[in-house]
């Protein structure tokens, strides 16, 4: 994560940073997600271009972050088959991200 914040740098503002931090958080930290640093980079990528693009709800955010993240960075060794990852994702979009 150190080296896309390098990255980013100057990409987006404060605010925006704020947001991008509390939406990655919250889903890096889900059990089932492989929160290794390649994985947190691409999916911080992908929401920056979507804040990049006016997109700044962070429950929108975390919708889409969440549906990348199970569909994309499941960890290995879970054991759960995706049909209950994505009822767990459901509940996750569910939280309320404090602005």
């Amino acid at each position: 994560m150190e080296r896309f914040r390098r990255v980013m740098s100057g990409r987006l503002s404060p605010k925006q940073t704020d947001t991008l931090q509390k939406v990655l958080a919250c889903i890096t930290n889900q059990p089932w997600f492989d929160d290794n640093e390649r994985a947190c980079d691409i999916l911080a990528e992908r929401l920056t271009i979507l804040i990049e693009m006016g997109i700044e709800n962070t429950a929108n955010l975390q919708t889409i972050g969440v549906s990348w993240a199970v569909n994309d960075f499941i960890r290995n060794g879970v054991k759960t088959d995706r049909a209950t990852l994505k009822n767990t994702a459901l509940r996750i979009e569910r939280l309320s991200i404090r602005s």
